[in-house]
């Protein structure tokens, strides 16, 4: 007991290892994944005491290991048996409920399933730290392990600090978290240092602990001031590729964390997005060339739209998307469960994306589903079928990440939409609707164009031609004035536009003639690769078009932006399959410059390269793959962070050892004399060479012939013996500085002397 209650190590350094624990359980629990993990707190502390009395004891380490083990299980299913399981089973029937769950988790896991229980990131998490919280404490009080406490529980917070988007500022946590390991660590060596001079019997100011704590909460201050201003590893054009450039194992581990743990609480954040639920009819639109994305598929589509967000009503010039349900889908799950529709071919494309914290899944309209969890934006008809709007990715996409994205392209023919009918299903009403603000004269263009037809597609084919040949394009034009009605002002006045402006003509047009359409967003095709077989999507393609709706056949694009390819539907009575080569595209498909709606704002600016084009899922991973190329490099900096921080704390407690040392001081001042111009002579007494010091360094009289005198009594006198009351460092403490200026002085003279001479003998 008396061992416990004096504890050489310091009560402090007790307290400041377990502040670190607490730390970690309060930023998860605050980061409110799920409910009830403020137990990690209770486990984290119950295992840090246990640990602590386990490295006090007399017990081997294998034996504590065993204990702990035993102490562990026990306190972690109690725990969690209160906490999450069924109240009304008995204990018995609570622990054959966590086994069973932890191995129906353990299936999933190895058999590439999803897992939604929310108990098992509990149970495990709990026990991460009942392992922390043990370890912490053993490699403190049994052997001391600086980094082995620090580090653990340090990068499960960065962690969860680095994947958090949540409302909480879980930066603070981590930021209190470096202020107590700093603090760790000088008290910690603080107390070696004194355990050592107390076997040496050397006497010491007990307002050292003041002075170090303080000097370590000052270092970390500063480290945090450094880390905090400095750019950011991305702001490098070479290491910004290297990490984002790459689908390395890290990012599949974090993908298939998601994948088991599919429970848990996400937030969005401020995503790089391009579209969102609203789009304004505005004034001209400036994009650059900046890259999007590469899309991979199998064959050359028929056509190909990139579709991100659909919109339903407009009012003043504005559409917004329509209000729905935002479920979350796993890949697991199987397909969205769309209208059944026919003549559907299954495509799938693997994307690249090269938008940093972008959050949209992109794919062939109608998308059904991606290997990546999805959040669904969707309405549902009358027979419980998904009618999506928006389809988002559960977690941020990063430059680089690549996704697989599965869609239903329609092989539907010219000849199936033009007997289609007009049976339109209830929930297709909204795509009816036409505001009041769309003038008769509008509706009389559309009258007149429509009235002749006898089906909805060759109205639809009527109104996209006239939009073509009538309206002119142009990306610049200014905004409509106040109090105009948009549409009729680029249809009568204007008759110019972009594609904002061609597609919301054309909906309105048709929705006033009884056909449902609706305006989509995303990206024109692109350019595609042949001998790649891959769609470059770029700013330039960004783009809205026209889906009007067929009864059996579902939602059908048409284009009627002038700019664009128009893609032209074969007739007969039978599909055409996706997979055939290119069919026709209209007159004016040779004209392909596209200046459209998407901001330059939080775009790449740099053109990456295609490079090797083979995805991903067809490279194993191997120790050549993990050690190549940008893999290297991003490792390679890493280790030289580590090597200088290394580095930087031994020459700390070389250099303390040094200056400790009365001999080793005065051969100190030795060098710091060189430096300064002073350089000793051999037939030099210590008191004359102090002498020469002083006349240099003034203001360190006092240190200089202290430290002199110290030197001579110890090597010279008769006893021989260091004067014990003499501390060095201190001396140290106030020479140091007054040093290091005179010899930073003077190496800037010898530079510009050098610098003055040259230049001499090259002008004479």
């Amino acid at each position: 007991m008396e061992k416990l209650t004096k504890l050489p190590e310091g009560w402090l350094t007790f307290f400041l290892a377990w502040l670190m624990i607490l730390i970690a359980g309060y930023a998860i629990n605050e980061a409110d994944l799920m409910a009830g993990l403020d137990v990690l707190v209770t486990v984290g502390t119950i295992a840090y005491l246990s640990g602590f009395l386990l490295a006090k004891s007399t017990f081997s380490s294998r034996t504590a290991v065993f204990f702990t083990v035993a102490y562990g299980l026990f306190f972690v299913g109690y725990i969690i048996g209160v906490r999450y399981i069924d109240p009304s089973l008995n204990w018995s029937d609570r622990l054959a409920n966590m086994i069973g769950r932890q191995i129906d988790w353990l299936g999933k896991a190895f058999g590439g399933g999803t897992s939604r229980d929310a108990v098992i990131f509990a149970i495990q998490t709990s026990l991460i730290f009942w392992v922390l919280g043990f370890s912490m404490a053993w490699y403190t009080f049994r052997t001391l392990k600086v980094w082995r406490v620090i580090l653990p529980a340090g990068l499960v917070l960065l962690s969860v600090v680095y994947n958090y988007y949540g409302p909480q500022p879980l930066w603070l946590y981590l930021v209190i978290y470096i202020l107590v390991a700093f603090l760790f660590i000088s008290r910690t060596y603080l107390a070696e240092q004194q355990s050592a001079w107390a076997a040496q019997v050397v006497r010491y100011e007990r307002s050292i602990t003041y002075n170090f704590m303080a000097g370590g909460l000052i270092l970390a201050m500063v480290a945090l001031l450094g880390a905090w201003t400095a750019p950011p590893l991305a702001a490098n054009s070479v290491v910004g590729q290297a990490i984002g450039g790459v689908n390395t194992p890290i990012r599949r581990l974090q993908d298939n964390w998601t994948r088991l743990f599919s429970s848990l609480r996400s937030y969005g954040t401020a995503t790089n997005d391009n579209y969102s639920g609203t789009l304004s009819l505005g004034g001209p639109r400036n994009v650059g060339d900046s890259l999007i994305m590469d899309i991979f598929v199998p064959d050359q589509l028929p056509y190909a739209y990139w579709q991100a967000v659909v919109f339903e009503s407009y009012r003043d010039g504005q559409w917004s998307s329509p209000d729905g349900e935002r479920i979350m889908i796993a890949p697991d799950e199987g397909p969205i469960s769309v209208p059944s529709t026919q003549a559907r071919e299954a495509i799938t494309v693997t994307v690249r994306n090269y938008i940093p914290n972008a959050g949209t899944i992109y794919g062939v309209p109608e998308v059904i589903g991606s290997d990546r969890q999805m959040f669904v934006t969707q309405q549902v008809d009358n027979r419980g079928a998904s009618l999506v709007s928006a389809v988002q990715s559960r977690f941020v996409l990063q430059q680089g990440d690549f996704y697989n994205t599965e869609s239903r392209l329609s092989t539907a023919t010219a000849t199936q939409l033009r007997t289609a009918g007009r049976d339109y299903p209830d929930w297709i009403d909204p795509y009816l609707q036409v505001p009041d603000s769309i003038t008769e004269r509008t509706v009389a263009l559309a009258e007149e164009l429509v009235t002749p037809l006898n089906n909805p597609y060759d109205a639809a084919v009527t109104v996209q031609n006239f939009l073509r040949q009538e309206i002119e394009y142009n990306d610049q034009i200014e905004a409509p004035p106040p109090g105009v009605e948009p549409i009729d002002y680029v249809l009568f006045d204007l008759k110019e536009g972009y594609c904002n402006y061609y597609a919301s003509s054309m909906v309105m047009m048709l929705r006033s003639q009884g056909i449902p359409a609706r305006m989509v967003a995303g990206y024109a095709a692109g350019e595609f690769i042949d001998d790649a077989n891959v769609y470059r999507v770029r700013a330039k393609d960004a783009h809205t078009w026209v889906e009007v709706y067929f009864p059996t056949f579902g939602w059908i694009q048409f284009e009627p932006t002038s700019v664009i390819p128009v893609f032209v539907r074969p007739d007969g009575d039978s599909p055409f399959s996706a997979s055939e080569p290119l069919p026709n595209l209209g007159a004016d498909s040779d004209v392909l410059d596209r200046e459209e709606l998407l901001p330059d704002e939080g775009l790449i600016e740099d053109d990456a390269p295609l490079g090797d084009l083979n995805l991903p899922e067809n490279q194993p991973f191997t120790l050549a793959n993990l050690f190549s190329g940008q893999n290297l490099r991003i490792m390679g900096a890493i280790t030289m962070v580590i090597l200088t921080g290394i580095a930087l704390y031994m020459a700390t407690r070389i250099n303390r050892r040094v200056e400790a040392d009365v001999v080793q001081s005065y051969d100190r001042l030795g060098l710091w004399a060189r430096w300064i111009g002073r350089e000793p002579q051999t037939t030099q007494t210590p008191y004359e060479r102090a002498d020469s010091l002083v006349q240099a360094v003034p203001e360190g009289r006092g240190p200089i012939r202290r430290l002199t005198t110290q030197f001579v009594h110890q090597l010279f006198s008769r006893s021989r013996t260091p004067d014990p009351t003499f501390d060095p460092q201190e001396e140290w403490k106030v020479l140091r500085p007054l040093l290091l200026r005179e010899a930073a002085g003077h190496q800037w003279q010898r530079l510009v002397k050098k610098i003055r001479g040259r230049v001499r003998s090259i002008r004479y």
